[in-house]
């Protein structure tokens, strides 16, 4: 019973959140994804960093948008923008 006192709390927790408050953790969690995957830390992922953080070429050919072999936070937002999410 305790359990489900705990999951019923949780699950109220989440559904509490507004949209715009969702969106700020989604966005608090890319950036310190991207942060991790930045290994030499210059404000881009190299394909090498991409792959290493479990990427695939395609994705990174993709959202590469002036392909200059590195992808920003700003070719990773409009990517997403463009996928819609």
């Amino acid at each position: 019973m305790k359990y489900l006192t705990i999951a019923l709390s949780l699950a109220a927790m989440t559904l509490a959140q507004t949209p715009a408050a969702m969106a700020q953790d989604a966005s608090a969690k890319a950036q310190e994804m991207f942060a991790k995957a930045d290994t030499n830390q210059d404000g881009a992922l190299s394909l090498e960093e991409w792959k290493a953080a479990g990427r695939r070429d395609r994705g990174f050919a993709m959202i590469d948008a002036d392909h200059d072999g590195k992808v920003t936070p700003d070719e990773l937002r409009a990517a997403a923008a463009k996928r819609g999410k």
